[in-house]
């Protein structure tokens, strides 16, 4: 390859390491995060009532 194309594709690598590093980083921290502060059952099953509205 052109040194042109070799520096593309070596972008496209780097960025193809960045976006698994991302996805890895962030599943890390959510299982942590549910992991060290688990929700109390009460607020989990507690979910706020509907209200019906007429638009006129």
């Amino acid at each position: 390859m052109r040194p042109i194309h070799q520096e593309f594709a070596d972008g496209v690598k780097l960025a193809a390491i960045a976006a698994v590093c991302a996805v890895l980083t962030a599943t890390l921290v959510i299982g942590a995060g549910r992991t060290l502060m688990p929700r109390d059952e009460a607020v989990a099953v507690d979910h706020p009532l509907l209200t019906r509205v007429a638009l006129r």
